[in-house]
């Protein structure tokens, strides 16, 4: 429940920024078609980054329709150059002067085309451009004798998305209560991902590198459905909130 009520605070919170930022930049926009000179130009241009990820922020969050590597160019590339882009539009509107306006109108033009190289050869050597969003299992990650295996990737928790996530639920472990339930979570994707399991595993946060595996063990001592999800932001956060823990 308090999950739910996070999740749909800040999805309020977003919506809010979204706005903000769109009414800044229609502001900013107007400003510079009545007085068209330099400094209102890059200061619009830094409020219509601002706009574009908050919108960009808002779609990872509330629409599930994207695809993994979508997902993935969007949080890892898109975000950050256009936060850069905006950080950089902002000092140049502040340094906007007749002493150095001259020099800004050459060095502004080749920052924003070099951000844009750097982008594109970024996201063309990363793995996702190859169409190979897996990586090689980490050491340790093997099935613990009678308990269950999860590994994270590009596709959710054990290719989540594959099953209809985060809509459907997946992955599913079913035990008959008061069993000793023994869980190796192995993560191959490029960000550290979560793992909890609601009632059992929520004492603290767990957080699984790139790499590197997490175990854990509990008694399943209640009966119920209880989520197993990712308690972290990554891109893929999505995918991994559909997980089931069933004990009868």
């Amino acid at each position: 429940m308090l999950i739910a009520l996070a999740a749909y605070f800040g999805d309020i919170v977003q919506v809010a920024f979204a706005a903000i930022a769109t009414a800044l930049m229609v502001v900013s926009i107007n400003a510079y078609r009545r007085r068209s000179e330099g400094r209102y130009l890059v200061l619009a241009l830094a409020f219509i980054c601002l706009c574009a990820v908050s919108v960009s922020t808002l779609s990872l969050e509330l629409y599930v329709g994207l695809g993994p590597a979508t997902v993935q160019l969007v949080e890892l590339y898109l975000i950050p150059c256009l936060e850069l882009l905006m950080v950089v539009s902002f000092l140049a509107s502040l340094l906007w002067s007749s002493r150095f306006k001259r020099y800004l109108r050459i060095v502004f033009p080749v920052i924003v085309v070099a951000l844009g190289l750097v982008a594109a050869a970024a996201y063309a050597s990363s793995p996702a451009a190859g169409g190979s969003l897996q990586s090689a299992l980490p050491a340790g990650c093997t099935r613990p004798a009678d308990g269950f295996l999860i590994i994270a990737s590009s596709l959710g928790y054990n290719d989540s998305v594959t099953h209809g996530a985060p809509a459907g639920n997946w992955p599913i472990i079913e035990v008959p209560r008061g069993s000793n339930v023994t869980i190796t979570v192995c993560n191959t994707y490029q960000q550290s991902v979560g793992f909890q399991v609601a009632n059992y595993v929520e004492g603290k946060i767990e957080s699984v590198p790139p790499g590197k595996t997490l175990t854990v063990s509990f008694i399943a001592d209640e009966k119920g459905t209880f989520a197993i999800y990712c308690a972290i932001f990554c891109a893929i956060h999505l995918y991994l909130q559909g997980g089931e823990l069933r004990v009868t």
